[in-house]
């Protein structure tokens, strides 16, 4: 049995299109303990952003912080007070940083082509079910931070810097390198109006 797993991820000036991906429900199950293992060992990271674009569909916030840099943050269930946000907000947020798990150097015919697929996965919490969303991408790298295992992607719609997970190995990778990217998308755990 096939399950059609197709998302909106519609946050301003990020993304602008759906692509559907069909998966077996025995990947669904594999892709959700990923996720859920994934997401619970990030630590959170503490931010006083301005909204420039809210997704009530798909309970997204489009934040800008000090350096101008833009995120999209997938805003947890149990934040309270999510449909009284505006676009221009200053808000102080704890989110979970988007982490980085699966990177592939891409060789022959899709070098260039650059595509995007967006899964939501559910993960047990208190309360009921936590959203994840994962992200396949196939994206050019910008930069490499080895230090500090950042490493900037472009792809189909954005820029994105995200943590590299501890199993990730980015050895063979080096700027201009077209790679295939798994990464767990950044998602909010408190959001307070400034």
């Amino acid at each position: 049995m096939k399950a059609a797993l197709a998302l909106t991820l519609s946050a301003a000036a990020f993304t602008v299109a759906t692509l559907a991906a069909n998966q077996p429900a025995a990947a669904q199950d594999a892709m959700a303990s990923a996720a859920q293992g994934i997401v619970s060992a990030v630590q959170p990271v503490h931010v006083k952003a301005k909204i420039v674009g809210i997704d009530p569909g798909s309970r997204t916030l489009t934040l800008q912080g000090p350096g101008g840099n833009a995120v999209v943050v997938l805003v947890s269930q149990q934040v309270a007070g999510f449909d009284q946000l505006k676009v221009g907000d200053r808000v102080d947020v704890l989110y979970k940083n988007a982490l980085l798990v699966k990177a592939d150097k891409v060789t022959g015919k899709d070098n260039g082509i650059r595509k995007r697929v967006d899964t939501q996965v559910y993960e047990p919490a208190s309360g009921g079910f936590e959203a994840a969303r994962q992200i396949e991408v196939l994206a050019t790298v910008q930069k490499i931070d080895h230090k500090h295992r950042l490493v900037t992607l472009r792809g189909a719609y954005q820029r994105q810097t995200l943590e590299v997970g501890p199993d990730v190995d980015l050895k063979g990778v080096k700027v201009g390198d077209t790679i295939h990217a798994v990464f767990v998308s950044a998602a909010a755990v408190q959001v307070t109006p400034q």
